[in-house]
């Protein structure tokens, strides 16, 4: 009998507030450039929303939950969503939260925004798994990494307060060791500033090399690539999406 294929785990990294024309071509944005001309481009990747709360929301339970605002409290949605799958189906997550002062802060202490932390908002990672998974950013890194790993950088290096160029060296710095350990990671933004076209690419095993993707696809498409990836059902929108291929 044969072995089954291991999946590679897969990471998610969420940048803040560019639209996809700041940063393709930016030469303010070099890592993020050489990333995608390395992997795999989504030239027509739209966010679902705006601020940045529901837009998470979205990302991880295929719908933004009715919540319209950043101010929507933590605890407060019942919604099956990533985290909770993968649990269920014994693949293991995490959630590195930079500067959060805790595991599963439920506030924000600035440079960690809470909205920025999805595991925080859904009541069936209560009283674990959001205590247990959702940590603050490791130093130095695991030896390995779980099935999905959700990578909040603080408020300067996801580029919501400092220069793009902050953000971009951090990443630089950030991301290499995660491929050296066999990850397919996925690096998006949140939302755009002057519109909700977003930059969008992934690296790793199994990605097409150079290669751009114009169809249309939303961060419903990011959440139902890595569905299909850890082969889990489809939640909400992400059922109707074009999956993203990881």
């Amino acid at each position: 009998m044969l072995a089954r294929r291991r999946r590679a785990p897969v990471v998610l990294i969420l940048m803040e507030n560019h639209s996809y024309e700041q940063i393709v071509g930016n030469t303010s944005a070099p890592f993020m450039n050489s990333f995608a001309h390395r992997g795999t481009l989504f030239t027509n990747m739209q966010a679902i929303s705006h601020p940045s709360l529901p837009n998470y929301l979205a990302l991880t339970s295929g719908s933004t939950l009715g919540c319209t605002s950043d101010m929507c409290s933590p605890r407060s949605f019942g919604a099956k969503n990533i985290f909770h799958q993968l649990r269920v189906h014994h693949h293991a997550w995490r959630a590195w939260a930079e500067s959060m002062p805790s595991n599963c802060a439920l506030t924000g202490a600035s440079p960690y925004a809470v909205r920025h932390n999805p595991p925080p908002y859904y009541q069936d990672l209560f009283p674990n798994d959001c205590p247990s998974h959702d940590v603050p950013y490791p130093r130095p890194l695991p030896a390995h990494i779980p099935g999905l790993t959700f990578i909040t950088p603080n408020l300067c290096h996801d580029i919501h307060d400092c220069a793009i160029s902050i953000g971009d060296t951090w990443l630089r710095r950030h991301v290499p060791p995660l491929l050296h350990m066999g990850a397919i990671v996925v690096i998006t933004f949140d939302e755009g500033e002057s519109n909700n076209h977003v930059y969008c690419a992934a690296r790793g095993p199994g990605v097409g090399h150079g290669v751009t993707r114009a169809a249309a696809f939303t961060h419903y498409s990011v959440l139902a690539g890595i569905e299909r990836h850890f082969g889990l059902r489809r939640l909400r929108q992400a059922a109707h999406a074009r999956p993203i291929p990881l």
